[in-house]
C-alpha cells in the first residue's frame, strides 16, 4: 500500500502542467513595482524561518522601506512579529524559546522553554500581531503560542497544543489536539502522515471584538476564542476558550458547503487527497484569522490557500460563509487550465494582512514574492526577495520568505521617514536587457536575415 501510495504521488507531480514549474532564468528583483497614490506605505518587515547568509551580512528578520532598502535586520530570532518602539517578538535562534527583542536585538523577555514552541504566536491586546488602527499592545501582557509534545494525538498525528502565557512565563491556559481527536471527528489531518512528522497546526490568534458577537453574543465568536488553521487537515476551526470545545469549523470538503465550494478547485479523484490533502487542490491553508476591528472587511475570516498547483487569498464572512473577496489566477480572470492561473503559487508557508486603506498585503513564500494589491486586484507594491539561495550551477531559487507584515512609519522612531519614490516597471513587450548589432545582410541574398521586405522583391538572385 505504500509503494502505490509513493507511485501515485510521483505521478500526479509528473502529470502536473510543466508551465508550474516554469520561471524566467532573468528577472529583476527587489521593489519592482511601487504606486505611493495608491499604497498604503509603511516598513514591512520580511520573515524567514532561516539564518543565511546575503552579500557577506547573517540575515533572518530584514525590514524594507517601500523602495526595497534594507533599514534594519535582526538576527538573533526567526518568523517575528513587530511591536510598536522598533521592538520584535519572534522566536529565538537555536531554541524553541519565544522571545521578545529591543531595536538592538536585546532580549527584554523569554516564554515557553521546552513546550515546542513552532510557527505562530501573538501578544495581548492585539489579536492578530499585525498593526490595526487604536489597537495597542500591552507592555507585559500574555503571549498565545503554538507547541506541541512528543506524543500522538491519535492514530498518525503529531501531538500538538495551544498555550496562553503571561509574562512570567506561567501557562494559564492550554488547549491540547489529543483530547479533542475523536470529537472533532479525526478528519484534521491526515493517518498516512508518521507521528511526529507533521506540525499539524499553523497558526493560533485570538477572534478579538467582532461584529457577530457585538450584534448577537453568538459565544462561538466570543472575542477571547481562538481561532486555528490546519496543515494538511484543510480546515479552519473555533476553539471555545472556556469550555476547549470546537464551537465552529469548515472544511475539509468545502464543496460540501455551497457557499464555500469556491474557497479552492475541487478534486473529483486524484492522488493528492489520499495523502491527506483535503478535498481540494491543495491541503494547506496558512495565517487564517479573523480581520480585527478597525480594519475594511471586519470580523471576516481571511486566509492563504496555498492550492496546488495555484494559491487564493480568500475573504469571506464566518456567518453566512459567502466568499467576500478573493485574489487567485482564477479571480484574475483565468481558467485553472489556463498557465496564468498558476503564476501564483506558493506551496507552503506565506500570509495575507489587510491594510487600513483596504488593500491587503500578500506574502507568497515560496517565490520570495511580496505584493500589495487594491479591492479591485490591481498590484500597487511588489518585493521580489534579491537574497537567493544558491543551489547547483544550473539552479538558483529566491530565499523564502516565511511571511511578511506592514506597518507605520511611527512604530520606528529609530528611522527618519524614508522619500518615497515611485517605481514604474517598463513595459515587458518592449524592455531589452541589451539591444542587438543589426546582423548585415550577406552579399547576393535579396532580403536580410530577421529583415523586411516593402514595396517588391529586393534584387539579386537567391532571394527568400
Amino acid at each position: 500500500m505504500k509503494k502505490l501510495l509513493i507511485m501515485l504521488v510521483a505521478c500526479a507531480f509528473v502529470l502536473i502542467p510543466a508551465t508550474l514549474f516554469a520561471m524566467p532564468t532573468v528577472y529583476p528583483t527587489g521593489t519592482t513595482i511601487y504606486k505611493p497614490e495608491k499604497t498604503w506605505s509603511g516598513y514591512t518587515l520580511l520573515c524567514s524561518r532561516y539564518l543565511y547568509e546575503f552579500e557577506g551580512e547573517m540575515v533572518v528578520n530584514p525590514l524594507i522601506d517601500m523602495n526595497g532598502n534594507e533599514v534594519h535586520n535582526w538576527t538573533s530570532a526567526n518568523r517575528g512579529k513587530l511591536l510598536p518602539g522598533g521592538k520584535l517578538l519572534s522566536m529565538e535562534l537555536g531554541s524553541d524559546n519565544l522571545i521578545q527583542v529591543d531595536w538592538d536585538g536585546n532580549v527584554e523577555n523569554r516564554w515557553g522553554a521546552g513546550l515546542g514552541l513552532h510557527h505562530d504566536q501573538q501578544k495581548e491586546g492585539n489579536p492578530v500581531g499585525y498593526y490595526v488602527p487604536g489597537m495597542d499592545f500591552v507592555d507585559q501582557g500574555n503571549v498565545l503560542i503554538l507547541g506541541g509534545g512528543g506524543g500522538c494525538g491519535g492514530p498518525g498525528q503529531s501531538d500538538q497544543a495551544i498555550y496562553e502565557l503571561d509574562w512570567a512565563g506561567n501557562v494559564v491556559w492550554e488547549w491540547w489536539w489529543r483530547d479533542h481527536y475523536v470529537a472533532a471527528g479525526n478528519d484534521l489531518g491526515s493517518p498516512d502522515i508518521p507521528c511526529g512528522s507533521n506540525r499539524l497546526f499553523n497558526v493560533a490568534s485570538w477572534l478579538g471584538p467582532n461584529r457577530h458577537y457585538d450584534a448577537t453574543g453568538d459565544e462561538r465568536f466570543n472575542p477571547d476564542n481562538v481561532i486555528v488553521d490546519t496543515a494538511f487537515g484543510d480546515r479552519i476551526f473555533i476553539i471555545e476558550k472556556a469550555t476547549g470545545n470546537i464551537v465552529w469549523s469548515v472544511g475539509p470538503d468545502f464543496s460540501a458547503i455551497p457557499q464555500l465550494k469556491d474557497l479552492g478547485y475541487p478534486v473529483e479523484a486524484g492522488p493528492f487527497n489520499l495523502i491527506g490533502m483535503g478535498a481540494f487542490v491543495g491541503g494547506m491553508l496558512h495565517h487564517a484569522h479573523m480581520i480585527p476591528e478597525g480594519l475594511p472587511g471586519a470580523g471576516n475570516i481571511l486566509v492563504f490557500n496555498n492550492g496546488k498547483p495555484y494559491s487564493l487569498v480568500t475573504e469571506f464572512d464566518p456567518v453566512t460563509l459567502q466568499i467576500v473577496w478573493e485574489y487567485s489566477g482564477r479571480a484574475l480572470g483565468y481558467g485553472p487550465s489556463h498557465s496564468w492561473a498558476h503564476t501564483f503559487f506558493s506551496a507552503s508557508e506565506s500570509s495575507a494582512q489587510r491594510l487600513p486603506n483596504g488593500n491587503t498585503l500578500i506574502c507568497e513564500a515560496d517565490t520570495g514574492r511580496v505584493f500589495e494589491v487594491t479591492v479591485e486586484l490591481e498590484t500597487v507594491w511588489e518585493y521580489i526577495n534579491p537574497r537567493m539561495w544558491k543551489g547547483p550551477p544550473t539552479a538558483r531559487t529566491n530565499a523564502s520568505t516565511y511571511r511578511a507584515f506592514r506597518v507605520p512609519y511611527d512604530w520606528i522612531p529609530q528611522l527618519q521617514t524614508p522619500v518615497e519614490k515611485a517605481v514604474i516597471p517598463p513595459d515587458n513587450t518592449t524592455f531589452r536587457i541589451e539591444e542587438p548589432e543589426p546582423i548585415p545582410a550577406p552579399t547576393g541574398w535579396g532580403i536580410p536575415r530577421g529583415g523586411a521586405v516593402s514595396g517588391g522583391a529586393a534584387g539579386g538572385s537567391g532571394g527568400f
